[in-house]
């Protein structure tokens, strides 16, 4: 499994757009499963998994590591192609014509309202409030460099949700864009 996978399709992002495919990939990505223990682990039926996991399957998101057959059908196991993804920036350039503007609108609508469910769902009195905030900045060429570099090993750092809801565990998301303005 490789550690970073650059998105360099336009049909991938608009996957993993999908609030519940990404979280998909987000569990095969911390071990290998098949879609039974990926529903169980997520709550959902197994049917309804199916045809996500075929589309992730399909797009080379996800790579069978074993199959085996169990009452008269054949049992995949499945796991992510990589650790970590990360969306190549040409993907949302003018080049691409309307599609990478559209792929990059699409992964903002679903950030949105992820984020809009959440700050509605927030209790009154929240001692972990979400982090909500947009920022400009200056600095030379040197310091952005160094500040891309923070980033990235933040984002490296970020422990992978292998652990069961059961275990004290407490889901958590974020969307960031780190970007130059001139």
């Amino acid at each position: 499994m490789k550690k970073i996978y650059k998105i360099k399709d336009l049909e991938q992002v608009r996957l993993l757009s999908d609030p519940l495919k990404l979280r998909l990939l987000q569990a095969f990505a911390e071990s290998p499963r098949t879609t039974k223990q990926a529903a169980a682990e997520l709550g959902e039926t197994v049917t309804k998994l199916y045809r996500h996991v075929d589309a992730l399957h399909d797009s080379g998101l996800l790579e069978v590591v074993g199959e085996k057959q169990k009452r008269g059908t054949i049992e995949r196991t499945f796991r992510a192609i990589a650790q970590r993804f990360e969306a190549d920036h040409s993907l949302f350039s003018d080049e691409t014509g309307d599609e990478g503007p559209d792929a990059a609108r699409e992964l903002l609508r679903a950030s949105e309202a992820e984020i809009l469910q959440v700050l509605a769902n927030a209790p009154e009195v929240d001692e972990e409030p979400a982090i909500v905030l947009r920022f400009r900045g200056r600095a030379t060429p040197e310091k952005i460099a160094e500040l891309r570099a923070t980033l990235t090993d933040w984002v490296d750092s970020i422990p992978s949700c292998d652990e069961s809801p059961a275990d004290g565990t407490r889901e958590f998301g974020g969307l960031i864009a780190f970007y130059q303005t001139d």
